[in-house]
C-alpha cells in the first residue's frame, strides 16, 4: 500500500560548522503519486532522500536537525534513526555501491533481497523473471553483476528495490546512466506503480520529471523555491532559468507535448502554457 510523505519544516546540517544542507523544507506527497525534486548539484535533493530512507539518522549522529518527517502512519521527530527498507526503497545515484558483491548472477542478486526479507519461498522464480523482463534485463539473468554496463547496473539496483514492493520508492538521478530507449522504459515502469507506490525522483533536468510527475518541487541551496503542479511549474519556468539547465526549454516542452510518451493530456496542458505570454 502506498504511503503519504509529509515533511514539516525540516532542517539539516551535517555538522555545526557546516552550512545547512536543508532549511525549513516542507513537502506533502499524496499516497500513490509521483513527486519530482528538481535543482542543481548541491541543492539538497540527495540529502532529502537520505533523510526519508533513514540514512542520515543512521550514519550522521553528530548532525543538527529539526522539524519532522511522516511516512504513512509513522512520524519521526525530526528524522528516522534506522533504515526504513523495505517500507521505503532507495535507488542510489551510483548503483554499483548498492549491489551486495556476494552473488554471482543478476538473478541471484535480486533473490538475495528476497532471502533477506524472508520472502524467497513465495514464487521467487516467477516474480524475479517477470520483474527482470519488465526492466528489460531478463536476458542478463545469469550474467555476473560486475560485467554490466552503467545503465544495466542501475536497472538491476532498481530490481532489488522493486522486488520488495516498497510503499515508497526513492530514485536519485535515475536517468543519468540510461539511453533514450531505456529512459522510456523506466518512465513506463514508474507510471505502472501509480496508486500502488509513492515515488519521489530527483533530477537536474526537466524532460523526464515533466513526463510523469504529479508534483514538481524545486530546491536551491537547501530551500524550496517552488512546489506545485507541472502546469504551474511550466507557467513559472522562466523564474528558474538561473537554477535549472533550461536552455531551449520551449523546444523541450513542445517536443514533450507532441510525444506519445508524455503524461495524459500533456499536449493540451503544455500547448496552453506555451501559448500564454
Amino acid at each position: 500500500m502506498a504511503a503519504r510523505i509529509l515533511v514539516d519544516r525540516f532542517s539539516f546540517q551535517y555538522g555545526p560548522d557546516l552550512p545547512s544542507a536543508l532549511a525549513e523544507v516542507s513537502l506533502d506527497v499524496p499516497p500513490g503519486s509521483c513527486c519530482a525534486l528538481l535543482g542543481p548539484t548541491g541543492a539538497g535533493k540527495t540529502t532529502l532522500l537520505h533523510a526519508l530512507v533513514g540514512i542520515l539518522g543512521r550514519h550522521h549522529p553528530g548532525s543538527l536537525h529539526s522539524g519532522s518527517i511522516c511516512i504513512g502512519k509513522r512520524t519521526f521527530t525530526p528524522l528516522p534513526r534506522d533504515i526504513l527498507f523495505p517500507e521505503v526503497g532507495l535507488v542510489l545515484q551510483d548503483p554499483y555501491v548498492q549491489l551486495s558483491g556476494v552473488r554471482d548472477t543478476v538473478y541471484d542478486e535480486v533473490l538475495f533481497t528476497m532471502e533477506n526479507l524472508g520472502t524467497a519461498a513465495e514464487n521467487a522464480e516467477t516474480r524475479i523473471v517477470k520483474l527482470l523482463r519488465e526492466l528489460g534485463i531478463d536476458h542478463l539473468a545469469f550474467r555476473q553483476p560486475s560485467t554490466l554496463s552503467g545503465g544495466e547496473t542501475q536497472r538491476l539496483a532498481l530490481a532489488t528495490m522493486l522486488i520488495a514492493a516498497p510503499e515508497v520508492l526513492l530514485l536519485d538521478e535515475p536517468t543519468s546512466a540510461l539511453d533514450t530507449a531505456v529512459i522510456g522504459r523506466l518512465r513506463q515502469i514508474i507510471k505502472s506503480l501509480q496508486g500502488r507506490t509513492t515515488v519521489v525522483v530527483t533530477d537536474t533536468h526537466i524532460e523526464f520529471p515533466l513526463a510523469l510527475a504529479d508534483q514538481i518541487v524545486v530546491l536551491h541551496q537547501g530551500r524550496v523555491l517552488f512546489s506545485g503542479s507541472p502546469r504551474d511549474f511550466i507557467l513559472r519556468i522562466e523564474d528558474f532559468e538561473n537554477v535549472l539547465p533550461l536552455h531551449g526549454w520551449r523546444e523541450v516542452l513542445d517536443g514533450l507535448a507532441r510525444s506519445s510518451m508524455g503524461r495524459p493530456h500533456a499536449a493540451d496542458l503544455l500547448g496552453k502554457a506555451l501559448a500564454e505570454p
